[in-house]
């Protein structure tokens, strides 16, 4: 009996994906299968040598459980700012599908002020520690918030779930042992996530951020 597509196909749910150069987007021990979407967006790695004349290129990916995954990348290319938003299918099965959405264009005036403000965010880029590794890890019904910085310090990442749930009460995190004098503000990067995609006029409506 002839096998079906579907029985010979190889699945591939939890597949890392590199760029359409070959090159890791992720660091290691830092990879994931959210890059199956970076690939399908065509979007490139941040992490390799930037381009010459390019001072920093930032990018957020939003990845939400139910909705189609958004990105909005900058560069900053002797002092212009480029901007790239993407909105991309994601089918009943989570795979990806088509591109829905996607515009490059220079960022005016206000919104360069406003990606500027952000980037000068203090601690911003500060790694977790164990307690925030294990709260910020995942969970269920939420979205993923990718936070990516490549500029003369070198490759950054955050990589965090639902902030604005992890700055839950002192009696949640007391509840679940952990200790909120150990955390920061995680406010802090959905005020960021949330302006980055105003710029990228790509904001989804509130019962669709999840």
């Amino acid at each position: 009996m002839k096998e079906s597509k579907t029985e010979v196909e190889q699945d591939d749910t939890f597949k890392v994906f590199p760029d359409a150069a070959g090159k890791a987007y992720f660091p290691e021990n830092k990879e994931s299968y959210y890059t199956r979407y970076l690939a399908a967006m065509k979007e490139p790695s941040l992490q390799p040598e930037l381009p010459k004349g390019t001072d920093r290129i930032f990018r957020f990916t939003y990845l939400r459980s139910f909705h189609d995954p958004l990105v909005v990348r900058i560069s900053d290319t002797d002092g212009v700012l480029m901007a790239r938003a993407v909105r991309l299918k994601k089918n009943p099965d989570y795979r990806p599908g088509k591109i829905l959405h996607d515009r490059t264009w220079t960022l005016d005036a206000e919104s360069t002020k406003v990606f500027l403000k952000l980037r000068e965010t203090k601690d911003f880029w500060k790694p977790l520690n164990p307690s925030e590794e294990a709260l910020a890890s995942g969970g269920l019904d939420g979205s993923r918030w990718i936070f990516e910085m490549h500029d003369k310090d070198g490759y950054r990442m955050m990589n965090l779930w639902s902030p604005d749930v992890l700055n839950a009460t002192d009696e949640q995190l007391k509840n679940a042992g952990i200790d909120g004098s150990k955390l920061r503000n995680f406010l802090v990067y959905k005020d960021a996530g949330n302006k980055i995609l105003e710029i990228g006029q790509i904001m989804p409506e509130p019962e669709n951020r999840y």
